[in-house]
């Protein structure tokens, strides 16, 4: 069994723990934190005990090892082959996410009770020159030029649009950006989506709607939804086959 994970004598001046965790598995991030966690003894020991944590936990289970013991099961089994065995790739996919759900999702809402994922894994973060990505929960406040990326997790591949709805009662394609049709979404994508989306002046709640399909989806008939609900104080979004997770923001002048 992993050893907890020592409390954290950070800084405010130090990025949040999620973007070490992000540094931890291998996530593109930039030179700036590099350069801080290798200059801030803090952050370089809470980079190596998340690091270690998850190659202990790894190397103590293995997904490979688990997924031999099941081929060796059913090899022995009845003349019929197990039902089971066509989930076999899943497994294999979805075995390593789980694994770090594990190890590192405790510490990671110790340190970031702020962080939320909305529906079943949306994540959206906003950046200001000279400072760190900022994790959004619900009702954030955010600023005209602030810039946001997103990332969405699904154990199954499928198609994604992420949709805004402003003070204004304007409707737009964040995702892909001014996009008609959805974009392709990878099983278990972990990383941010490619490009980034800088807002705009427009006053009051702001609304990002993720949609997500097994099935490619058109933008209009949705984007159509929102400006028909522009007003209202909790706008929603209906599809047929699909998974929705919103989040408000806040926007300040």
């Amino acid at each position: 069994m992993t050893a907890p994970l020592p409390p954290s004598p950070r800084g405010p001046e130090c990025p949040p723990a999620a973007v070490l965790e992000a540094l931890s598995a291998g996530e593109p991030t930039p030179d700036a934190t590099r350069d801080h966690v290798k200059s801030c003894a803090a952050c370089s020991a809470q980079l190596d005990a998340l690091t270690g944590g998850r190659e202990a936990f790894l190397k103590a289970r293995p997904a490979d090892r688990f997924l031999r013991q099941l081929e060796r099961r059913e090899a022995t089994a009845a003349r019929a082959p197990a039902p089971w065995r066509r989930f076999l790739p899943v497994l294999a996919a979805v075995v390593p996410a789980l694994v770090l759900v594990l190890v590192l999702g405790p510490k990671l809402i110790e340190d970031n009770p702020g962080v939320t994922w909305k529906g079943e894994a949306f994540r959206v973060v906003a950046a200001r020159p000279g400072a760190e990505p900022t994790p959004l929960a619900p009702d954030s406040v955010v600023k005209a030029g602030d810039r946001l990326r997103f990332a969405y997790e699904s154990p199954e591949a499928g198609h994604l649009l992420v949709l805004e709805l402003d003070g204004r009662g304007g409707a737009s394609v964040f995702h892909p950006f001014n996009g008609t049709t959805s974009a392709p979404l990878a099983a278990v994508q972990r990383d941010f989506l490619p490009g980034s989306v800088e807002l705009d002046d427009a006053p009051g709640a702001e609304w990002l709607f993720a949609v997500f399909s097994p099935r490619p989806l058109q933008a209009t008939p949705l984007l159509a939804q929102l400006r028909e609900q522009a007003g209202r104080a909790e706008p929603t979004l209906t599809c047929d086959g699909c998974r929705v997770s919103s989040l408000r923001l806040r926007k300040t002048p």
